[in-house]
């Protein structure tokens, strides 16, 4: 198939799912995910990998296994509906789609799919999956507020994240040089999840200008795709363009992460 843009009936059936959000009426709708939404992301996917690797990018996914599934993971949550009323996927280095360092990418009607929308889900850029968060009533990203892409690191493994909080202290010019690539193309970094306390093992850089991305948990960039984007034939080619705006940040993580062996030591 190829990607001819998401069409307004795609969307529609978030929209009618949001209202809806049962067994029942997605049983009697399927035909409109299965037929629409679900080839349409498979072949953004395998058009989005084309375009990032004509960008030297080495950012790719895999039509079927790169996707989230849109059930949602109600074993925590207070809210028990069954169904996500977005879909999803990741391109990575490797193609797995968890493996660190990604472009995320969250397919919704611009505006949410109603208002309030709780995005509880388990895709990885979602704070609210986690129990902990929820509890907390954290919700700090653009989540629920229609389509979006974000590329960088979610990382929900102390080895990793300290693994780039040590590259942070190791490189201080070299940072400074991404925050200011990313500054230059327009993107900012996302809150990050940050702790309260500097972490243990870099108490010394309490107060210097590093302090801020050593209390961070992830670090993300992302941008709001509009109506018209996610409509659009192009829109590989705008996903590919904002991955190689993140290249820095994306490069800075995985030197960081390539550090690691698999016992978790750090190699200089």
């Amino acid at each position: 198939m190829t990607f001819s843009g998401f069409a307004s009936a795609d969307l529609a059936f978030l929209t009618g799912l949001a209202a809806n959000n049962d067994r029942d009426w997605f049983a009697a709708h399927r035909a409109a995910y299965d037929d629409g939404l679900k080839p349409a992301l498979a072949a953004l996917i395998a058009e989005t990998s084309t375009a990032c690797a004509a960008l030297d990018l080495p950012l790719s996914g895999d039509p079927k296994r790169s996707v989230f599934r849109i059930h949602r993971d109600t074993r925590f949550a207070k809210d028990k509906r069954p169904y996500k009323t977005h879909v999803s996927c990741t391109l990575t280095r490797d193609g797995r789609k968890m493996s660190p360092g990604m472009m995320y990418i969250h397919i919704e009607p611009e505006g949410g799919s109603r208002p309030g929308f709780d995005p509880d889900s388990i895709d990885p850029l979602d704070p609210s999956t986690h129990p902990s968060a929820q509890a907390q009533g954290a919700d700090d990203g653009p989540f629920g507020n229609g389509p979006f892409v974000a590329c960088g690191f979610y990382l929900d493994e102390r080895p990793h994240i300290d693994a780039v909080r040590r590259f942070i202290v190791a490189q201080p010019a070299r940072w400074a040089a991404v925050e200011a690539a990313l500054a230059k193309a327009g993107l900012t970094l996302d809150p990050g999840a940050p702790v309260k306390r500097m972490p243990k093992g870099f108490e010394d850089q309490a107060g210097t200008d590093l302090e801020p991305a050593l209390k961070r948990t992830r670090w993300l960039v992302s941008r709001p795709l509009t109506g018209a984007e996610i409509a659009s034939a192009d829109l590989p080619a705008t996903l590919a363009s904002f991955a190689a705006s993140s290249r820095p940040l994306l490069d800075f993580g995985w030197s960081a992460l390539d550090r690691i062996d698999q016992s978790g030591s750090v190699h200089s």
